[in-house]
């Protein structure tokens, strides 16, 4: 099962295992708030992404260039990772922005969801 939640929600017993989609740490919350069992900074969008292309207002762009970013050969052992643990068990999506529609986790989840990431070979 696939979750998305805020990182400064609650950690409850129902997310499972809990990842960080981001880049960079959010402001305000300890790691030991936040409950991440895994900051998984090698699938978060590139530096020059996330700097030039978060923008709400144009959020089509990033979707379609982090998902672009996603399906990297260098990436596809960390989202090999993420879908045995939703597999598994449940698997909670932590994302840092205020917009709970438009985020990261957003993008890795429906990239999971799809059933493509198994498909691709290494």
């Amino acid at each position: 099962m696939l979750k998305i939640k805020s990182i400064y929600d609650k950690p409850a017993p129902d997310d499972g295992f809990r990842v960080f989609v981001d880049r960079l740490w959010p402001e305000g919350i300890s790691t030991r708030q936040a409950a991440v069992d895994w900051w998984a900074q090698e699938i978060a969008p590139s530096y020059e992404l996330w700097r030039h292309g978060y923008n709400l207002d144009k959020w089509a762009a990033y979707h379609e260039n982090y998902l672009k970013e996603l399906g990297a050969r260098d990436k596809q052992r960390a989202l090999e990772q993420l879908c045995q643990c939703a597999a598994n068990g449940t698997l909670t999506l932590l994302y840092g922005t205020s917009d709970p529609a438009r985020n990261n986790a957003v993008v890795v989840r429906e990239l999971l969801e799809s059933g493509s990431v198994s498909k691709k070979k290494r």
